[in-house]
C-alpha cells in the first residue's frame, strides 16, 4: 500500500507542474548529458537505480541514499568539437540525515570566427574569435523522508537548483531551474524512482540592442524500476520519459564480477551503448560508448569517482544498536557448603579444612 502511495504522490506533484507554460523556444537542453559514464554505459537508465554522485542530475534522490562524501568528474567530447565537463559532489552532515549535492558542468562549444570582408577570391577572411560555451551550477539537498515522518525509512528524496549561464560573444544570459525526484526501495532487490526535470524554471532570457527573447526547457517527468539479481552482481534498470511532444524509453544493465569489475550494456532510446568499470578501494573509473549511425556522434564517456557512498544494492544498510549503560554484571552466588561438614574447634584451617603449617603434628 505505501508502494502505491508514493507514486500517487508524486504523480499528483507531476501532473500539476505539466501545466506550466513553457514559452515559445524549446532549445536543446544540454544538461541531459550530465550524467556519469556509468550511466551512459547503461543506456542512460538509472532513475531507480541513482546510487552514486554521477546520478545527480538523472534523479537528485541520489544525494539522499549516499552515506559518506563521495566525488566524481566526467568529460567527453560533443560531435568532436564541444568539449564537455562535469564535476558532481555529495557530503552528509547533521548525523547523515540531510545531504549537500554540488554540480558543474562546464561546455566549450569552441571558437566561432567571425569574418572580415573577402578576398579577391571572394573567400571570408577570418577576423576575431567569438566565444561560446555555457556553464551551469547546480545545488541541493536531500534526505530520507523517514527524518519527517518513521512510517517511510526506505523513502528518498531530493531537490536541485540549476543556474545556467551561457556565453556567445558579448551576448551574455542566465536563468535557474529546479529538480526533484525519489526513491523507493520496495526491498534489497526491488526499487521505484520518479524525477521531474525543469519543472520551475525562469527561462534564459537574451537581449541585445536591437530586441529581446527568452527560451525555456521542455520539461520532462521520468518513472523507473531498477532489479537486482544473482545475488546483488546483475541490476536492470528501466526508465521512461514523457513530456509535451515526445516519449522516450531507456534500458540498462550492469553486471559486477568479483565487485572489482563491471560489464554494462544498454539501449538510449534507439541507440546502443556499451560500458565498462573497473573498482579499486575508493576508486572507481568508468568507460562508456554511445553508438549512433552518424559517425561524428559516436560518444566516449570517462568518469572517475572517489569515494565510497554508493552500492545501495550490493551493500544492504544494517542498523547496529548501541547499548550506552550495559547491565552490571550479576554477584556470583556463593559456593555450596560441604556435605560433611567439619566440627568446630580451636583449631584455625586454611585452604578447604587443611591445618595449618605450625599446627601439624608429627
Amino acid at each position: 500500500m505505501k508502494h502505491w502511495l508514493f507514486i500517487l504522490l508524486l504523480l499528483s506533484a507531476f501532473a500539476a507542474a505539466a501545466f506550466e507554460i513553457t514559452g515559445d523556444g524549446s532549445p536543446v537542453d544540454f544538461t541531459r548529458v550530465g550524467f556519469s559514464a556509468r550511466f551512459w554505459g547503461m543506456g542512460r537508465a538509472g532513475v531507480a537505480l541513482a546510487d552514486d554522485s554521477g546520478a545527480l542530475l538523472l534523479n537528485p534522490a541520489s544525494m539522499a541514499m549516499a552515506n559518506s562524501f563521495e566525488f566524481s568528474g566526467t568529460n567527453t567530447r560533443i560531435l568532436g568539437v564541444t568539449n564537455y565537463s562535469l564535476l558532481n559532489g555529495v557530503l552528509p552532515f547533521y548525523d547523515n540525515r540531510l545531504l549537500l549535492g554540488f554540480s558543474l558542468i562546464y561546455e566549450n562549444a569552441g571558437a566561432i570566427y567571425e569574418t572580415n570582408g573577402l578576398d579577391q577570391y571572394g573567400h571570408p577572411l577570418k577576423g576575431g574569435t567569438i566565444e561560446n560555451n555555457n556553464i551551469v551550477a547546480s545545488l541541493g539537498f536531500g534526505s530520507k523522508f523517514s527524518v519527517l515522518n518513521s512510517s517511510y525509512e526506505n523513502l528518498y528524496l531530493g531537490l536541485l537548483l540549476k543556474n545556467h549561464r551561457r556565453v556567445l560573444g558579448d551576448l551574455t544570459s542566465s536563468g535557474t531551474a529546479l529538480d526533484f525526484g525519489g526513491v523507493y526501495r520496495c526491498s534489497d532487490h526491488v526499487s521505484l524512482g520518479l524525477a521531474a526535470r525543469n519543472v520551475l524554471q525562469s527561462g534564459i532570457s537574451y537581449s541585445t540592442a536591437e530586441q529581446s527573447s527568452s527560451e525555456h526547457y521542455d520539461s520532462e517527468y521520468t518513472a523507473g524500476l531498477a532489479l537486482s539479481l544473482l545475488n546483488n552482481n546483475l541490476t536492470l534498470s528501466l526508465d521512461r520519459t514523457f513530456n509535451a511532444k515526445y516519449g522516450r524509453s531507456n534500458i540498462g544493465l550492469e553486471y559486477w564480477l568479483a565487485n572489482m569489475v563491471a560489464l554494462r550494456s544498454g539501449l538510449a532510446e534507439k541507440d546502443m551503448t556499451l560500458g565498462v568499470g573497473f573498482r579499486y578501494a575508493v576508486l572507481q573509473l568508468d568507460v562508456g560508448y554511445r553508438y549512433q549511425d552518424a559517425p561524428l556522434e559516436n560518444q566516449f564517456y570517462f568518469s572517475l569517482t572517489y569515494g565510497d557512498a554508493h552500492r545501495i544494492f550490493l551493500t544492504a544498510p544494517t542498523e547496529i544498536e548501541i547499548i550506552e549503560n550495559p547491565q552490571e554484571e550479576k554477584p556470583r552466588s556463593p559456593l555450596p557448603a560441604p556435605n560433611n561438614p567439619v566440627e568446630q574447634s580451636g583449631r584455625s584451617y586454611y585452604n578447604n579444612g587443611r591445618d595449618r603449617p605450625e599446627e601439624i603434628r608429627l
